[in-house]
């Protein structure tokens, strides 16, 4: 049995920004993302991620299916688990990616990703709802994921800006749609009526259980509800 003694250097959370990590506690380390995702509201956590992530033990990544998966609570103490908590507003891709990185880092070294969305994942939070590890994505009944492909915010005086900015926003728009295709079961044709903020889907837990973008709902009463397999 693996045991994790993981001590990062300096003191969590010392800005008290509403994303966070806890201190590890066993084979659980918790990690709040109730704020918006920003640069200045991540890098605390993304730097506590990182210190936390690099003293885990190496191992392979862990290979799951959700099929096979009779509780996202049921994990032997001996796999290291990134219990994320979310109910935010969205945010920037750009801090999105950072966060997602060092989940991507965690899952490398065989770490569990374990996400719940416990009321609302909008936006770019709602990428990393999706991205967490397949069999261990959690919604509660009353939460929501709010899809869209984010804001163009293309700014600048002279055209040449403008023109650079329009193609940095094409590109992160394709790998949003990218990143849905891969992790859910949303078609092109319904991405395809994302592409702004007017035109969202604000997709319930039910919803997003048939599209695989959760795989376990958490009832009012604490029951889990999975897919019909």
């Amino acid at each position: 049995m693996a045991r994790f003694d993981i001590k990062p250097s300096k003191i969590l959370n010392e800005t008290k920004e509403d994303n966070f990590v806890f201190m590890p506690v066993g084979n659980i380390c918790n990690v709040q993302i109730f704020d918006k995702l920003e640069a200045e509201t991540c890098s605390e956590m993304v730097g506590n991620l990182s210190q936390i992530i690099s003293q885990l033990p190496i191992s392979q990544p862990i290979e799951t299916m959700s099929t096979r998966i009779v509780s996202p609570y049921d994990i032997s103490p001996d796999i290291f688990v990134f219990n994320v908590i979310i109910n935010s507003p969205g945010g920037e891709f750009s801090a999105y990616k950072s966060v997602a990185s060092m989940f991507a880092l965690a899952k490398s070294r065989g770490a569990i990703v374990r996400t719940h969305n416990i009321a609302q994942a909008n936006s770019a939070a709602s990428l990393l709802a999706v991205q967490g590890t397949p069999g261990y994505r959690i919604m509660s009944e009353s939460a929501y994921n709010f899809v869209h492909y984010g804001n163009s915010r293309i700014g600048g005086s002279r055209e040449n800006e403008l023109e650079i900015a329009a193609k940095n926003s094409i590109k992160d728009r394709k790998q949003i749609f990218a990143i849905y295709e891969k992790y859910t079961k949303l078609t092109a044709k319904e991405l395809e009526k994302y592409k702004s903020v007017e035109s969202s889907g604000q997709l319930f837990a039910k919803q997003c259980l048939a599209k695989h973008l959760c795989d376990w709902i958490l009832t009012s009463d604490g029951q889990l509800i999975g897919r019909n397999r």
